[in-house]
């Protein structure tokens, strides 16, 4: 799990390994606790799983949080390579605002009715990034593509005073 690689489109690899054994996990638990207790009970251990494998590719030798955040922010960037087109909007040093118009994973996970599960092994990933950067990062993201929008609006703040 705390391999670092670069290979690209290696996280849709991850992810539909992943998809493979969690979904008959999950029907059957969702057939035996009920969807919501289910739900609840995996989302929260893949939450803690991601968070830890997010962790793990962040440089361990530097101590600034916004480039732990950068560092590792490319070395996601390189596990998704070609599977998500974005624009963006806003780079000023402040602020990153993005807008991601494609998305493989959206595509995959809407195609197999389990938008949740594809927001928590996918999406929640840059917000675990954003976590690394302590106060000097923020990202708020109110649409998504995996929730039925146009584009994914990645919106990043950056606290240079830390």
């Amino acid at each position: 799990m705390g391999m670092k690689t670069t290979s690209p489109t290696k996280l849709m690899a991850r992810v539909q390994n992943a998809v493979e054994v969690l979904l008959p996990l999950l029907s059957d638990l969702r057939a035996e606790l009920g969807t919501d207790r289910a739900n609840t009970l995996v989302y929260a251990s893949l939450r803690r799983s991601n968070k830890e494998w997010i962790e793990s590719l962040a440089p361990s030798e530097v101590d600034d949080p916004l480039e732990v955040w950068r560092q590792t922010s490319e070395a996601l960037e390189a596990f998704f390579h070609g599977d998500v087109a974005y624009e963006t909007i806003r780079d000023n040093g402040e602020a990153l605002d993005l807008d991601v118009f494609s998305c493989r994973y959206a595509d995959f996970f809407r195609s197999i009715g389990e938008p949740e599960l594809g927001a928590i092994l996918t999406c929640e990933l840059d917000n675990h990034i954003a976590d690394l950067g302590r106060s000097a990062v923020t990202l708020s993201r109110k649409d998504t593509l995996m929730r039925g929008a146009k584009a994914c609006s990645f919106r990043y703040q950056f606290d240079n005073s830390e």
